[in-house]
């Protein structure tokens, strides 16, 4: 590292962080060390703000304390620790200090992280408390949250089941098995941790695991029972709908918000199939049918409006025309080949289902125009004499380098020489680039 500007350089000899707390002149210029001259920038502009002026002189003897005696200033870069903000939520939490800052003394032999944590069970701690929950003082948000809440409830030794909001559906088997969890490498948040536990619990894929965690679900702890109910009813299905979590999750809010509660209640109790084609044509709907009210009415939601929006999306224009490809073989017959572009997340999800693989996760690639997904079909019989569309194979492409990336059968094997031969037309009817 730069031993100019590097971490490696003393701090000033006059401490810096109380002169800008006070409103004082100073010059970054004269700060050499890096990691402090930004936390000095920050420091600079955060408690400008009103609601900051009451926490100024419970915050100034933290930070004289860590800028005198510890490292953390010196070597933690703002990108690795937002350390002013951290500081402002342990103000906040001054009523719960169980010791002063002045009576901090960190041991010089330990890392900058090591210190920061060493500090935070001197302030609120009688009790351990795993250093992978540190994380939720990082969480950004109101300054007196739930996640640090629960910190502080294992920090002197009370139950987490005594924090307000804590809710009841999670038993006591799942909260004793998250709060167990050897997990030091990766920095968890309490919901976090025992939603991990919960879906482990449901045999949860990866990709539900990863889809739960990232939706509302995962933060909105508050409403535990009804989230596990959706995650189990998707853990019990297949592994491709996995990616429709957010969406319905989101869209149960909406109708949590407009049809209340009892709605949602009677919506959990449908086929997982049903739920998602209910939750997707609901949002699409909604957001098309008050499209006018969402301008002018402040009764809707702010939520609502951005959900449906979002989700709106979720259905996009066709790059190759609106109309399916009819091949010239068999044109005459009552059942003729067809290529068909999907244009919405409900297409990518059947076709997905049906062909036992994962263009359904090619959402976001064909909504932001990287790829273009079809799907070969053709009219068939069924044991009862039935007619229904069948799909044969589904094919990528990259729509602004005009080329046919693959094409793929049931559980991705290579479609038979008919399939082909369809493809190959189409490819050329399209002006596409085809190497099959």
């Amino acid at each position: 590292m730069n031993p100019k500007f590097g971490r490696a350089r003393a701090c000033p000899e006059i401490p810096v962080t109380p002169v800008i707390l006070n409103g004082g002149a100073w010059a970054a210029r004269r700060i050499r060390n890096h990691c402090l001259r930004q936390h000095c920038h920050v420091l600079a502009t955060t408690f400008r703000r009103p609601e900051f002026a009451g926490l100024k002189a419970r915050c100034a003897r933290i930070f004289l304390i860590l800028e005198t005696r510890s490292r953390v200033l010196t070597g933690i870069h703002p990108n690795e620790l937002a350390v002013v903000a951290a500081v402002a939520r342990l103000g906040a939490y001054a009523g719960r200090w169980v010791r002063a800052p002045e009576d901090w003394f960190p041991d010089p032999h330990l890392r900058p992280p090591e210190q920061w944590a060493d500090l935070l069970r001197h302030l609120l701690a009688l009790f351990a408390v795993p250093v992978a929950f540190d994380k939720v003082w990082e969480i950004r948000g109101p300054l007196e949250h739930f996640e640090r809440d629960c910190w502080c409830a294992l920090a002197r030794g009370q139950s987490l089941r005594s924090v307000h909001g804590f809710p009841p559906s999670i038993s006591h088997r799942v909260l004793h098995a998250a709060l167990s969890r050897d997990e030091s490498s990766l920095r968890l948040i309490f919901t976090e941790a025992i939603w991990r536990v919960q879906l482990q619990t449901f045999n949860a894929s990866p990709g539900l695991v990863a889809a739960v965690i990232s939706s509302r679900a995962g933060r909105e702890i508050n409403r535990h029972e009804v989230w596990a109910r959706l995650a189990a009813k998707f853990a019990a299905g297949a592994e491709a709908d996995a990616v429709q979590f957010e969406l319905v999750a989101d869209a149960l809010t909406v109708i949590r918000e407009y049809r209340g509660s009892g709605r949602v209640d009677a919506l959990l109790r449908l086929p997982l199939e049903a739920l998602i084609r209910y939750c997707t044509r609901y949002v699409i709907g909604w957001f098309e049918q008050n499209v006018s009210l969402l301008a002018r009415e402040r009764g809707v939601g702010a939520e609502a409006r951005a959900l449906c929006a979002k989700h709106a999306a979720m259905r996009w224009t066709p790059r190759f025309g609106a109309e399916p490809f009819v091949s010239q073989k068999r044109r005459n017959s009552p059942r003729p080949w067809c290529i068909e572009e999907l244009c919405s997340i409900d297409d990518l999800r059947t076709e997905g289902r049906i062909m036992s693989h994962c263009v359904a996760s090619y959402l976001d690639r064909c909504r932001l125009g990287y790829s273009a997904v079809f799907s070969v079909r053709r009219a068939t019989m069924d044991r009862t004499g039935e007619q229904y569309i069948a799909s044969y194979a589904t094919i990528e492409v990259h729509p602004r380098r005009g080329r046919v990336v693959q094409v793929r059968a049931y559980q991705n094997q290579p479609p038979n020489h008919m399939v082909m031969t369809i493809v190959r037309e189409w490819a050329t009817a399209k002006g596409l680039q085809c190497t099959y």
